[in-house]
């Protein structure tokens, strides 16, 4: 049986995710990358993706639209898109990890050097605090419940109108409400990509900065020291001061990220594009041309792009700096060996 609508898409996404997910197989069998880092999710995203298009292929097969495959191509779409965000975010995390291994992150609480159970971490994430009640910065914490709200509000409304008759008094009213909860869902998402980029040009300021410091006033609304970053920035004090380039390639994913978001919102919006809408049919058996075009171009090819340029990032480490000291030395040992740090904590010290 020949292919229709999804399934030409499907066919070719499914190859090029096969491509991303050889690509990471390689990293992992090579040791180039672990199978514990950040490359783990992003292969739980390729993985999610594998599906989709999967799913894709399956639906130009049928002659007739099959309503369960129709609800697993949209809600497996839906979490690739919401693993890829979040996994853009770790990325940046980990890039902060590894230029500032003494301060870590300032979207997220270091890492504790005795590994704690998951659970444990899973409440910290969801919190902000350690264990012990200690305050950790904020930012990834709100991030993970706004984006889990999101995507939960988006699956429910996708699938609100899905299987009711076109003829039935309640369609137009699901569908209304399926196109408010989309598109709001969708709006929080777009607002999320939008503020990656805010934190993206952050960390260059920050990793160009010679004091490795945040921009004035940035440091008490991240909810970290104001000479974050001070003392790593010693220890690279003869290096120069430029943009990492896996901190580059989050720069340039980040395009991508966005068009994807803004079609997104749109899809919830325009009945052509939105496939809970009769418009976006062209018979029982698929999709219009439109519709299987502008979410091949839209929505699939931007989410592969971003992902092949997270893969590439196993290839473009975050320049290493030299490290004299041991990350467990005392807090005012590391200020005495790193003239950087004590003048900035110094500064700190008289301002108070």
């Amino acid at each position: 049986m020949g292919l229709h609508g999804e399934g030409i898409g499907g066919v070719i996404f499914l190859a090029l995710y096969s491509v991303n997910f050889s690509l990471l197989m390689f990293g992992f069998f090579t040791r180039r990358i672990s199978i514990k880092s950040v490359y783990a999710f992003l292969l739980f995203h390729v993985l999610l993706r594998l599906g989709a298009q999967s799913v894709a292929v399956a639906l130009g097969t049928q002659k007739r639209l099959n309503e369960n495959l129709l609800i697993a191509f949209f809600v497996l779409g839906a979490e690739g898109y919401f693993s890829l965000v979040l996994c853009t975010y770790r990325f940046l995390i980990h890039h902060h990890q590894h230029v500032y291994p003494v301060d870590g992150s300032w979207l997220e609480g270091k890492p504790q050097k005795s590994k704690d159970p998951w659970y444990k971490r899973l409440r910290r994430a969801l919190t902000a605090r350690t264990a012990d009640g200690k305050k950790d910065p904020w930012v990834m914490t709100i991030i993970h419940w706004t984006l889990i709200w999101a995507n939960t509000i988006i699956i429910v409304g996708g699938t609100r109108a899905t299987g009711t008759d076109v003829n039935s008094v309640n369609f137009w009213k699901r569908l209304h409400d399926s196109e408010i909860m989309r598109a709001v869902g969708q709006a929080v998402f777009l607002a999320i990509n939008v503020l990656l980029a805010v934190f993206l040009y952050l960390s260059a300021r920050q990793d160009r900065n010679p004091q490795g410091t945040l921009p004035r006033g940035w440091s008490h609304f991240l909810r970290v020291e104001r000479d974050h970053g001070a003392t790593d920035a010693a220890n690279r004090q003869h290096t120069p001061q430029k943009i990492s380039p896996d901190l580059l390639v989050l720069m340039v994913a980040w395009p991508p990220l966005v068009i994807r978001g803004i079609f997104g919102l749109l899809q919830a919006l325009v009945p052509k594009i939105n496939y809970s809408n009769p418009q976006a049919y062209a018979s029982l058996s698929g999709f219009t041309r439109l519709f299987t075009a502008m979410e091949n171009v839209f929505a699939v090819l931007p989410e592969w792009l971003a992902c092949c340029l997270l893969c590439t990032t196993m290839f473009a480490k975050p320049h290493h700096h030299l490290v004299h000291h041991k990350q467990d030395r005392p807090d005012h040992e590391r200020l005495e060996s790193n003239p950087v740090a004590t003048e900035v904590f110094s500064n700190e010290q008289s301002k108070a």
